[in-house]
């Protein structure tokens, strides 16, 4: 059944996507640390600035993060068209003794939800992408921010996408190669891979989140570049991203000031040389000309285009592309100049790359055993997650800023 939008996906479902289930101070203690890791560090934005601000959060779910957010002081209101986390969110809060900072929970998604109330901070994690044209949610958020205020997003970023689509198109595969459910497919082609990284949601929760989940299809996301260009010309400035937009080894004398259109270039150049880094999952900055960056560049749309469409068709027209596409960037990592902290960091996306290339041509075999031997061994595979998930803050530009 085609869903109009993603939370009436999720009410269709029996799971609440990232459900953490805390019970204890301490669950919430740990979970808080990493939330002040990510803001503090990357997103610069310490804890400190929530002290008493009115911080509307769009699609908290269950309400782990707006229970960090109101454990550092926030007043928050909470827009979940979700109905079915309502209960979840209300006892959350009372169990934590926060209801205080419940300021409102109100049944709205971003383009129903109405309020002449300004807020200091916005956050609209994980589905925002979902929410097409971009300039729609955008401008939402401006209308709804106090001058310099903050929207922090995360979204799915179309480079960094590639192996989560690889993900679904292999999972395709194995379904229609073994004929099992998709629970138990997936369970035999990712649990060593699921069981190999720290998480705080259940297996079943990633099925349905990302393997099965419409929305995440290239079609969805979003491209880093033009985002920040949507942004900038709907009156944003960039305050951080994680991983970063900006160039951090530019240098240049701290009472220069840079115009916001200045910025937007620098930018931009920044992400160009970025795509294999968010498709790798780490610093491959491409430090070649600028002919073969565009190169690079092109071929990793097509690949990511390519391994969508087996989504839909895991034996079609696009296999033998992949297939071919793979080989190909693995060859050009090899002998394009590229700025990596170690050369371990370059091996281990030519081992990834190559990893990949293997099990598509065993989908192209019609092996399944074979797909199956090599998801749950190879190291690369289970390793390699890429930077599926990009941050990005911007903040509302004053009068004649």
């Amino acid at each position: 059944m085609a869903e109009d939008k993603l939370f009436n996906y999720y009410e269709r479902q029996d799971v609440l996507p990232t459900f953490g289930n805390f019970k204890s101070a301490a669950e919430l203690d740990a979970y808080a640390s990493q939330r002040r890791e990510l803001f503090s560090d990357k997103l610069v934005l310490p804890p400190r600035l929530f002290r008493d601000a009115e911080v509307l959060e769009f699609g908290p779910d269950s309400g782990e993060n707006a229970l960090v957010f109101a454990g550092w002081g926030a007043n928050m209101t909470l827009a979940e068209p979700n109905r079915h986390a309502h209960p979840k969110i209300e006892a959350y809060f009372a169990h934590f003794g926060l209801t205080g900072r419940l300021r409102e929970l109100v049944l709205a998604d971003v383009e129903g939800f109405r309020s002449e109330r300004r807020f200091d901070i916005i956050d609209a994690e994980g589905f925002i992408y979902t929410v097409q044209p971009t300039e729609n949610w955008l401008g939402i958020f401006h209308r709804l921010l106090n001058p310099d205020g903050y929207a922090v997003v995360s979204y799915y970023e179309r480079y960094g996408g590639f192996f989560e689509l690889a993900l679904k198109a292999i999972h395709a595969a194995g379904k229609a190669l073994t004929g099992r459910p998709a629970l138990e497919t997936a369970k035999l082609l990712f649990e060593p891979k699921w069981n190999s990284i720290p998480h705080t949601r259940s297996f079943e929760s990633w099925l349905m989140d990302v393997l099965e989940n419409p929305f995440v299809r290239h079609r969805y996301f979003l491209d880093a570049t033009a985002l920040c260009s949507a942004a900038h010309g709907l009156g944003f400035a960039i305050h951080s991203a994680w991983p970063s937009y900006r160039d951090g080894l530019e240098v240049y004398w701290h009472k220069k000031v840079l115009s916001a259109d200045d910025k937007l270039r620098r930018t931009t150049r920044h992400l160009g040389r970025s795509r294999l880094s968010f498709l790798g999952g780490r610093k491959l900055y491409l430090a070649g000309g600028i002919d073969a960056v565009e190169a690079i560049s092109a071929s990793i749309e097509a690949l990511v285009l390519d391994v969508d469409a087996m989504i839909d068709d895991p034996f079609g027209a696009s296999l033998p592309r992949v297939v071919a596409s793979l080989a190909s960037l693995r060859e050009a990592v090899r002998t394009t100049d590229i700025l990596a902290d170690d050369a371990a960091d370059i091996e281990a996306i030519v081992a990834t790359l190559d990893s990949f290339h293997r099990i598509f041509g065993a989908i192209g075999r019609r092996d399944a055993s074979a797909i199956a031997a090599l998801t749950q061994s190879d190291p690369a595979f289970i390793n390699t997650w890429g930077q599926p998930a990009h941050f990005l803050v911007v903040r509302k530009r004053s009068e004649g800023a």
